[in-house]
């Protein structure tokens, strides 16, 4: 009876250590739900790190009254094998709102290590010139996208 205790203790902890239960284990953060990746370049390609999630996590937080999703489109200028912070890439963004509207960006270039910074800009421009749109109501009935 004594061993057969021992050996049901024995396996108890080596479940309770095997499984983590200890440690609350961090997951990696994830892009908000709100956010979607297409293009020739992938989000996987895109590496990007804890710290852009969350200032990207931010912007869509800061803005979700605005827009209620964001399509970031980004593609390579060329072939490439992989993406490091020079890479030149296209990126254009498309931004919903609660509305039929949808606010577009023109496609522009730039190096991956300023992807991050021009989506968050962008967000903000777009929903100041958003709500702006918003105040002319005779003008927005005849728009389905906004360019800006």
């Amino acid at each position: 009876m004594f061993i057969l205790i021992l050996f049901l203790v024995a396996v108890s902890g080596v479940v309770y250590f095997q499984t983590d239960l200890l440690r609350m284990v961090e997951k990696e953060p994830g892009l908000s739900g709100l956010v979607s990746v297409r293009g020739g370049v992938s989000l996987e390609q895109l590496k990007l790190t804890a710290g852009e999630i969350g200032i990207i996590n931010s912007a869509v937080d800061r803005y979700r009254d605005t827009f209620t999703g964001v399509k970031l489109v980004v593609d390579s200028v060329g072939r490439i094998d992989h993406v490091e912070p020079g890479t030149v890439l296209v990126m254009a963004v498309e931004l919903q709102t609660s509305g039929e509207l949808v606010v577009k960006s023109w496609s522009r270039k730039l190096p991956r290590s300023k992807l991050v910074a021009q989506l968050t800009s962008y967000m903000a421009k777009a929903a100041d010139e958003y709500n702006e749109f918003k105040r002319f109501p005779d003008v927005k009935q005849n728009f389905k996208t906004l360019y800006i």
